[in-house]
């Protein structure tokens, strides 16, 4: 049996944790001083590699809601108002420019070209490269951003939506996006939320615990605290309620909309399904 108190936590260090959830094939383990939450025996990088390289994988992403042109048209105007609230001068800036981690087919990257942006993607996996539209694809880098070679103060904004949760190691990939941000740069992250209604109704069957595609689990104070600790001190966190609402689609009236209405109510509360933050250099 592993001894989880002698591992380091992969945000804080820290060793002191409590146990979560056992899982089939290990468990979900809580930091007590950061308040991450993490899967161990944590896979390595050549597993996670073979993992996100199975066409099984791409296929399933390509038939999910989020590889839509509406979704990513939303998740685009939600950015940019966020920005105008938090950092208004970069909309109006001229030769801006714009990197999102993780890109998949690079569908944001493209409605940023459209709008005025000098765009930059990263993705881990060649096959979801090779899929990307032949109008983007040579804006796609292959590769992990912490083994990819950019100048520091490279870009005016970084996204990251949706793959901190995916991590072996966070803490390094936050401090590289710090270092690779001009000054009053701004980082977007978007992640599911550990600290979510859902997540605490459910507990180990929340939807998001699927290790070893999800093996890092922030809720508000944990990442605001990982933020911070990279070297950000401009940092706001908060939650949100999803687009879309899976686990709810074939209810019928009217407790779709009942729980619509309580999707939407959480956010305030610090509850909503999903994480974001914006943090500026």
């Amino acid at each position: 049996m592993i001894d989880f108190n002698i591992l380091e936590c992969p945000v804080c260090k820290k060793t002191q944790h409590k146990n979560l959830y056992s899982l089939d094939k290990g468990r979900l383990i809580k930091c007590q001083n950061c308040h991450l939450a993490f899967y161990i025996p944590r896979p390595t990088a050549e597993e996670l590699s073979d993992f996100y390289n199975q066409q099984s994988y791409r296929n399933d992403y390509e038939q999910s809601v989020m590889s839509s042109h509406d979704f990513t048209e939303n998740r685009y105007l939600e950015l940019k108002k966020i920005i105008a609230t938090y950092q208004p001068n970069l909309l109006k800036q001229s030769n801006k420019t714009f990197l999102d981690i993780g890109c998949g087919l690079g569908d944001l990257l493209s409605l940023a070209i459209a709008d005025g942006w000098q765009v930059t993607g990263t993705e881990i996996s060649p096959i979801a490269t090779e899929q990307s539209d032949i109008n983007i694809r040579d804006r796609i880098l292959i590769g992990d951003i912490l083994s990819l070679d950019f100048p520091e103060s490279s870009f005016d904004l970084i996204t990251i939506y949706h793959v901190i949760e995916h991590l072996i190691d966070p803490m390094h990939t936050l401090i590289k996006m710090r270092k690779l941000l001009k000054p009053d740069g701004v980082l977007f992250v978007e992640t599911p939320n550990m600290g979510s209604l859902g997540a605490k109704i459910k507990g180990k069957e929340w939807s998001h615990i699927i290790p070893p595609e999800h093996i890092t689990y922030f809720d508000l104070s944990s990442l605001d605290y990982a933020i911070r600790h990279s070297g950000f001190n401009n940092c706001n966190v908060f939650t949100s309620s999803p687009q879309v609402i899976k686990s709810i689609e074939n209810w019928s009236n009217p407790y779709k909309s009942i729980a619509e209405f309580i999707y939407k109510l959480m956010p305030i509360l610090g509850l909503g399904a999903t994480l974001q933050s914006i943090a500026i250099k």
